[in-house]
């Protein structure tokens, strides 16, 4: 993958000591999460365009040999100072529209959840609000940060705007359908363990394929499965960001590896028909390391999350299992 030019790293790196010297930050993962949120400006200004999960390399160029101990003696220009500021709006807004979001939830849904549910919660409502990408350590912080300041009984007698209300609703759409999120996280991962694409691959594009391979399989897989544009959508930006939050399995199971290489079939056909990459076609996957095939993909799910809306709340919704 293209590595950030010169002129724009260094640009971004003025900017992550200008942030650390006006808004702090006192550790390397705080230091990542920073360079995550500069990339997302930049991104949401049109200056960067991230095609898969590249995000993660790019934030290790920018902090490479970062320095915390003199941060306190540079001299920042005007357009660094100006990247950081936006950055600390950037951030401060996606919080806000994830804790209005999330209240909004809670109040209409699941009045009560433990600590794992509602990090889980967290997890699915950032990519519902937020477009640009966030890279791995910035995510963790906002799940982090907003499920630690949730005020229950606040959120619960809160009057709910609109936007937030409909916000909730997708995120409601999402949990319905992590079964058949979980199905696709678990074919990306079989696909990205046997095949090994660049991050830059890793994109919505490739995940929209899994969701069709995933949709061929319905049947085999035991999904109740139709899923309009919007709901695709919802779920493609679900996996793409998860994907990026998790690490996956060592051990794909046989169905998921099966349905990766259907995936990497429709890969190579587009390539032939494009004239790209020919050279690097990949053989046919025969081995798996989970022979046993003992449940709908078997093997672990590392993304989902158990979710369940209270009774009177969920009477218009899909019945989902707990």
């Amino acid at each position: 993958m293209p590595p950030l030019d010169a002129a724009t790293r260094e640009s971004l790196q003025n900017a992550l000591y200008a942030y650390v010297q006006a808004y702090g930050g006192a550790s390397i993962a705080e230091v990542r999460a920073i360079a995550g949120s500069l990339l997302a400006v930049k991104e949401t200004a049109g200056d960067l365009i991230a095609a898969g999960l590249e995000i993660e390399t790019w934030v290790d160029e920018i902090v490479q040999d970062f320095d915390l101990s003199p941060v306190a003696d540079r001299l920042q220009d005007a357009g660094a100072r100006s990247l950081a500021a936006q950055a600390k709006d950037w951030r401060e807004t996606v919080e806000t529209k994830a804790q209005a979001t999330l209240d909004a939830y809670i109040q209409k849904y699941v009045p009560e959840l433990d600590t794992q549910q509602l990090h889980g919660l967290v997890a699915t409502i950032l990519p519902v609000v937020e477009d640009a990408k966030i890279s791995r350590d910035e995510a963790h912080r906002l799940i982090h940060d907003v499920s630690a300041q949730l005020d229950w009984p606040a959120a619960l007698e809160r009057v709910v705007d609109p936007q937030w209300a409909l916000l909730a609703e997708k995120t409601m759409q999402c949990v319905i359908n992590r079964d058949v999120e979980a199905s696709v996280t678990e074919v990306m991962n079989a696909y990205v363990y046997n095949f090994q694409p660049t991050a830059v691959e890793i994109g919505e594009e490739l995940v929209e394929q899994a969701v069709q391979a995933v949709t061929n399989s319905k049947l085999a897989l035991d999904l109740d499965l139709e899923l309009n544009a919007e709901t695709q959508k919802l779920l493609v930006k679900q996996v793409v960001f998860k994907l990026n939050l998790t690490a996956a399995a060592s051990s794909p199971s046989k169905t998921a590896v099966e349905i990766a290489q259907q995936l990497n079939d429709e890969v190579v056909h587009y390539r032939r028909e494009h004239g790209l990459d020919p050279t690097s076609i990949l053989p046919p996957l025969i081995r798996t390391d989970d022979p046993s095939d003992s449940s709908p993909l078997g093997g672990e799910i590392s993304v989902g999350i158990e979710l369940q809306p209270s009774a009177a709340a969920a009477e218009d919704l899909p019945e989902t299992s707990a």
